[in-house]
């Protein structure tokens, strides 16, 4: 069974300004003064007031400014605190015993040491990072994580999917990825050939509240990320995470890899969509090897708590009404929200398909010494599913009737529908989904019951196995990440 982790998100202490002092100014009275004749000052006394003035200025600027001198450094070997870490963590990278440990975890483990991969997977301690970094690691592949485990959600189920990695010999490093002396040693240290990019400010939602995040995450994030790479002798390729959402408000289904996504429908899209921009450019520019996956409604055990059919199965067993949107389809008709849901095992197979066609990045030195390939594949289940559906099955298996409030989908960045054309990436990565909902969702609930309510998933074990019904237990997803 699966141990019960607990924690609840860090909140950020406000920091308050001093008040600003308000000069005071004396007022001088001359009525008391004796009248004098006023004379225009002469050209010198001019020349001489400015000229102190201005020696005033140049002498206080020398005062005042920061010493130009360099700042000493601290030795190579001397650990370094991550400049980009959540407060609350006590992340330190560098010196030898760091560095061996990132070159143990990124060492190839098949047979011979050959013909493996050696990847950064960044976002390791997500819900798609530690399944992929998992299944990397269990056919031999030299794995090393990188997660700044922000409070985005509880990052105590960030930590548990990271302890799931140590046991199996993949080491998370504790920065994060907007760091760029952090990547750049990285990058020294080991000698990746390939990266799964997949750290990134998740959620569309989210951005209505915090939309610096989406930037500096997906933005700034993914071009520091970029430039350790096309610096990194040699270059790595990069597979790395884009997102349904792009295809924003195209009503042409199911989306192509063809279809216009140049009218997107939150912050989050619109970041997404620029990354696949800039990838284009540092794949123009220097010659890095770049995959673009767009990913369909992932779910799956370790998923993401603002995940609908996570907090629908949190709120159903906790007696929680739910909300259910509708959108409307012209005039008085209402349609329910529909999602091309796609099962995490079927998602890492796509990941690693990629990982293992991509072409290799053509730049040396920083320079492009030829064409490298640029390419970007949708990732999804190719069979919409209602919203409604969803909730129906979840009552069946939890055995709970939801309270269920229907709304009008407000503007909030969410589409009404997102379906899948996969066909490219049928035919190039070999990518084939085989897990419908019912399958997966199934999988899910019996992961989430063992790990947030162990007590009823052991009754509800015991009330299958006396109707006769097996069940297999912590054999399947619910004991690795799988």
């Amino acid at each position: 069974m699966a141990p019960q982790l607990t924690g609840a998100p860090g909140s950020a202490a406000a920091a308050g300004g001093a008040a600003a002092v308000k000069p005071q100014f004396h007022h001088y009275h001359h009525h008391r003064l004796a009248p004098r004749h006023h004379h225009p000052p002469s050209l010198l006394s001019k020349l001489a007031f400015w000229s102190v003035c201005s020696l005033s200025l140049l002498l206080a600027f020398l005062l005042l400014a920061p010493s130009s001198a360099p700042a000493p450094r601290a030795a190579p070997d001397a650990p370094r605190r991550s400049l980009h870490a959540h407060p609350d963590s006590a992340a330190t990278w560098g010196g030898a015993a760091w560095e061996k440990k990132v070159r143990a975890s990124a060492r190839v483990r098949r047979p011979g040491g050959r013909g493996g991969l050696s990847v950064l997977v960044t976002g390791a301690a997500g819900f798609v990072g530690c399944h992929a970094a998992a299944a990397l690691r269990r056919r031999g592949d030299g794995v090393l994580g990188l997660d700044n485990f922000n409070d985005y959600y509880d990052p105590a189920l960030k930590r548990g999917r990271a302890a799931l990695l140590a046991r199996s010999g993949v080491y998370v490093v504790d920065g994060d990825i907007a760091d760029a002396e952090l990547l750049a040693k990285l990058f020294d240290v080991a000698p990746f050939t390939h990266v799964l990019h997949l750290a990134a400010q998740a959620g569309v939602r989210h951005a209505l509240v915090d939309p610096m995040s989406y930037v500096r995450a997906n933005v700034a994030g993914l071009v520091a990320l970029l430039e350790a790479a096309r610096a990194a002798d040699p270059q790595p390729a990069i597979v790395w995470a884009s997102s349904s959402s792009v295809y924003g408000l195209n009503s042409h289904v199911p989306f192509s890899e063809h279809d216009r996504t140049d009218r997107p429908a939150s912050l989050y899209a619109a970041t997404k969509k620029a990354g696949e921009e800039i990838a284009h450019v540092y794949n123009h520019i220097y010659g890095l090897s770049l995959t673009a996956l767009r990913f369909f409604t992932v779910y799956g055990p370790w998923g993401r708590p603002d995940m609908a059919y996570f907090f629908f199965t949190r709120d159903i067993l906790a007696g929680r009404p739910i909300t259910v949107y509708e959108s409307s389809g012209g005039g008085t008709h209402q349609t329910t929200i529909s999602r091309d849901f796609t099962y995490i095992d079927d998602i890492v197979k796509g990941c690693i398909g990629a990982l293992d066609t991509a072409g290799r990045s053509t730049g040396s030195g920083g320079k492009k010494r030829g064409p490298a390939p640029f390419r970007t594949y949708n990732l999804g289940n190719t069979s919409p599913v209602p919203v409604t559906q969803l909730v129906d099955l979840l009552e069946k298996m939890l055995k709970v009737k939801a309270v269920r409030r229907v709304v009008k989908m407000p503007r909030n960045g969410d589409v009404p529908y997102t379906h899948a054309n996969i066909s490219l990436a049928q035919r190039e990565l070999g990518y084939r989904p085989s897990t419908d909902l019912q399958t997966g969702l199934k999988k899910f609930v019996r992961w989430y019951l063992e790990y947030y309510n162990p007590e009823l998933a052991v009754k509800q074990k015991q009330h299958g196995s006396s109707n006769g019904k097996g069940s297999r237990g912590r054999n399947g997803s619910t004991s690795s990440a799988r």
